[in-house]
């Protein structure tokens, strides 16, 4: 999977956007044909490599006829409907315009149809838009990600005349996207860089686990005392990464020093029956010394509810902490292997090319009661039977995908 990670340390709008995705691979002549498509006159845009700190980066402009329609969202969107565009970036680039004017809609008291567009309408935010999301397919990106957002401070002159910084539309699109203040007088984040990020980026954080192929900088127009330029970084998704499957979990905490230890066994049935993924219990030193447990619990985002209940019932804590998290996983599959002790279920797991067998305890566990035999004498048998089947298919199944 191609990645995009736009790394905003000072900020993003749309032509930082442009700059840094060109100056990342994307071709600047390719995406003047592909411009050329939508019914707009009277432009002309412009791609240079200049020096930002010393640093070679990418410039990208538009100049325009400041005579131009004050547009609402149905016009802008009749405009790129009408391009002969390819109908996935007419998408891309309607539904971060939708995302704007859902923004000036709240922060103005109207409605979407009645959004009417001043400097979001202008012949170079429909290019910096629209453009984007041409140089994304031109780097054929299947994913964005981008870091947390820098955010400046002061005032700034627009339309509707002197507003503090961020705009009160940046600040409604930025809702629920991690942000944070900075010591820099001016607007970092332009209303069109936080609707392209906010409607295109599949995550925020920092730089995801990737091969990186190229990068590009693309530098903003206005002088900080930062460096102002964009950091895109263009690569794959690395090969370990491809052959597991992440998943969004959360962690329950709780912390005792209060409770009959002979209560944590009946505890181990009552969380899992509750859905739980996984338990487990650590010994911490608490307050004053006390030696004391700490539960923590996995669990799937719809059983957060039933297990912290259960945790309150069942425990003497107060209280339980809860973190939203993720977890990478083996491709996993159970199966049922023949034994000279019976049949047993085996728990593979496979990730580029490496197997992992665990045959399952309670199944081993009852045949080795049921024939007097050490456990580990059930488990053993299980465990090669499991390595003679997988390892043989696992080895045709290469064979067959190199012959192809």
């Amino acid at each position: 999977m191609k990645i995009a990670y736009f790394h905003c340390t000072s900020g993003v709008s749309g032509d930082m956007c442009l700059g840094a995705l060109i100056h990342a691979g994307a071709d600047f002549n390719i995406l003047k044909q592909q411009v050329a498509l939508l019914p707009l006159k009277n432009y002309e845009i412009f791609y240079e490599q200049i020096s930002r700190n010393g640093i070679s980066v990418g410039k990208f402009d538009v100049k325009y006829s400041d005579d131009h329609p004050h547009r609402h969202l149905s016009d802008i969107l009749q405009i790129i409907d009408q391009s002969e565009l390819n109908p996935e970036i007419k998408k891309r680039a309607g539904e971060i315009f939708t995302t704007l004017a859902r923004a000036e809609a709240k922060v103005h008291g109207t409605t979407l149809d009645k959004v009417h567009f001043h400097e979001v309408g202008a012949v170079d935010t429909i290019i910096d838009i629209v453009g984007t999301v041409i140089c994304l397919s031109l780097l054929k990106v299947d994913k964005v990600v981008a870091s947390p957002l820098p955010i400046g401070h002061g005032f700034i002159k627009c339309a509707h005349g002197i507003l503090p910084v961020p705009a009160p539309a940046t600040r409604e699109i930025l809702k629920g996207i991690p942000q944070y203040g900075i010591d820099i007088e001016g607007e970092l984040v332009t209303p069109t860089g936080a609707a392209i990020v906010a409607t295109l980026a599949h995550s925020f954080g920092p730089l995801p686990e990737m091969v990186v192929e190229s990068y590009g900088f693309g530098a903003g127009t206005k002088e900080f005392a930062i460096p102002n330029f964009l950091s895109v970084s263009i690569g794959n998704e690395s090969a370990g990464i491809l052959d597991m499957k992440r998943e969004e979990v959360y962690l329950l905490e709780a912390n005792i020093d209060d409770m009959n230890p002979e209560f944590f066994s009946y505890l181990w049935e009552r969380i899992f029956s509750s859905g739980a993924l996984d338990m487990f219990i650590m010994p911490v030193l608490m307050k004053k010394g006390r030696p004391g447990s700490l539960i923590n619990v996995l669990c799937p985002e719809s059983r957060v509810n039933p297990l912290v209940e259960t945790l309150l019932k069942e425990t003497s804590s107060l209280g339980v902490r809860v973190h939203k998290d993720f977890r990478y996983c083996c491709r996993r599959k159970k199966t049922t292997v023949n034994t000279k002790y019976g049949p047993i279920t085996v728990k593979v797991g496979e990730m580029g090319g490496n197997l992992n067998l665990a045959p399952e305890y309670e199944d081993c566990k009852i045949l080795a009661q049921k024939y007097q035999v050490p456990l580990k004498e059930v488990y053993l048998e299980a465990l090669c039977e499991a390595k003679k089947t997988f390892t043989t298919n696992f080895n045709i199944n290469n064979n067959n995908k190199e012959g192809n």
